[in-house]
């Protein structure tokens, strides 16, 4: 099958030339906002601190037991899930039992619905061959398991990268591709600060395939694809735990990998990301540069909805330049060809750019421009927005849209609109989402009100104003 005749593996639909996953838009999207069993388990339950590790040790009592207390599943169910018998659950759950079985750890995992990284497993079928990867009714030993997989983030995709490879096929580096979504639905959870060491050992892991292994010439493309999309995912979550520097570093490594690959896809999504980094720094002419240029390398094949996020990145330039009218004119143009529905020619990484990042997007404009109450409005409607999965932007965007009320005096409905989200900022580690609730408290603390004591007290209690861990 050629390049061009690539189908999705979930439905058969053929897969545009600039989607490098293995499903198309609309079925990555149903994975991510459909729960595929009838009990779902709400999604910030497997991103908490002792959830992660348990799954990370294959801690079947601890991640068995949380699952139910959450749902009030019975042992019963729990053995329909996960396709194992209702003695074996019960053995699990009460300790007397552990499992190193990877088709039945498979089979917990998948179940549950739980993510196939944090338990170390790999996001799509292991590979055959020479791979490394746990496959079939391989058991691993305790010991051996934990000098794979450790607590920490980075060692699960251990289960896809292994040791450097001698030869790489085409299928290989695909697989290695299939990584970076992962990481962007780890990064929705838990925050940049959380992925980045798993970002940094990818990136690591693929340089030294590129430069030790063997491969033909389309595979290589492919593999400087899958090491440019991991240095811009790198660049994004340094970006996020506010590394600014580091993510510079990152992103022009992705750029490099873009241009040596012929990746325009790729090319226009670092040229993208660059831009906000840019307006992170100030450097307002800089970032107006990029996204202009990422609209040139664009033209005549972006679809709407990239078109729509490019035109909205531009609104927010204009608008911290102080030009009204061109921001205007930007955002116009980028709801005029926004559409709801993600389409099969949409770039894989597009899936974040719904409603609620758009209206996120214009509210940073009128943030810029002065406009609490226009900004207060359309971040309402982006926190209204948000999937259930979105817990780091939750908590973001909800600190936004307290900071503009408080930039219209509503210190009340502030207070109200942040409290709920305060106990997500336990687990998500995010430099912007706290410098963003340290600006908050601060602007708090010669208030008198009872809200804004109350709050204060809160955030006091939780000890969550410092630096993410």
């Amino acid at each position: 099958m050629s390049e061009h005749d690539r189908r999705c593996q979930d439905c058969g639909t053929p897969l545009s030339r600039y989607n490098t996953a293995a499903q198309c838009s609309p079925c990555i999207s149903s994975r991510r906002g459909t729960p595929a069993l009838t009990m779902q388990v709400p999604p910030q339950v497997w991103f908490t601190a002792d959830m992660r590790r348990a799954l990370s040790q294959w801690n079947w009592q601890t991640v068995l037991t949380a699952v139910a207390n959450e749902t009030g599943a019975s042992q019963t169910q729990l053995a329909e899930l996960t396709g194992l018998s209702q003695a074996h659950v019960s053995r699990l759950m009460s300790g007397m039992s552990r499992c190193f079985d990877i088709r039945t750890i498979s089979q917990i995992v998948d179940g549950l619905g739980a993510p196939r990284l944090l338990a170390g497993l790999a996001p799509v079928a292991a590979w055959s061959g020479d791979n490394l990867g746990a496959q079939g009714d391989e058991e691993v030993e305790p010991m051996k398991r934990r000098t794979l997989v450790s607590a920490s983030l980075a060692a699960p995709f251990a289960a896809v990268l292994g040791e450097v490879q001698t030869y790489v096929t085409a299928d290989g580096a695909r697989q290695i591709r299939l990584m970076v979504p992962e990481l962007y639905t780890l990064d929705d959870q838990i925050g940049g600060e959380a992925v980045c060491q798993a970002a940094q050992w990818c990136l690591s892991k693929v340089d030294s395939l590129l430069n030790q292994a063997d491969y033909n010439e389309p595979t290589g493309r492919e593999l400087q694809s899958a090491y440019g999309e991991m240095a811009e995912m790198a660049g994004w979550l340094h970006f996020d735990a506010g590394r600014y520097e580091d993510a510079r570093f990152y992103y022009g490594e992705a750029l490099r990998a873009a241009q040596l690959a012929d990746d325009l896809n790729l090319e226009v999504l670092t040229l993208a990301s660059m831009n906000t980094l840019s307006r992170y720094q100030a450097r307002p002419r800089e970032a107006i540069q990029l996204i202009q240029l990422a609209q040139r390398r664009a033209a005549g094949w972006a679809p709407p909805r990239l078109a729509a996020l490019l035109a909205a990145r531009e609104a927010v330039c204009w608008a911290q330049l102080g030009d009204a009218t061109a921001s205007r004119n930007a955002m116009h143009r980028a709801y005029h060809v926004f559409h709801p529905d993600i389409g099969e020619e949409d770039p894989h990484w597009l899936a974040f750019f719904d409603t609620a990042e758009l209206a996120a997007r214009g509210a940073t404009a009128s943030d810029y421009l002065g406009r609490p109450d226009h900004a207060a409005t359309a971040m309402q409607a982006a926190v209204d927005g948000l999937g259930a999965k979105f817990q780091r932007n939750r908590a973001y965007y909800s600190i936004r849209l307290g900071l503009s009320l408080l930039a219209e005096g509503d210190q009340t409905r502030a207070c109200h609109v942040v409290a709920p989200v305060l106990p997500l900022f336990k687990d998500v580690r995010s430099g912007r989402a706290h410098a963003r609730l340290r600006e908050f408290c601060h602007q708090l603390q010669a208030s008198t009100s009872p809200a804004a004591r109350d709050l204060l007290g809160q955030v006091h209690a939780l000890q969550i104003t410092g630096q993410p861990a």
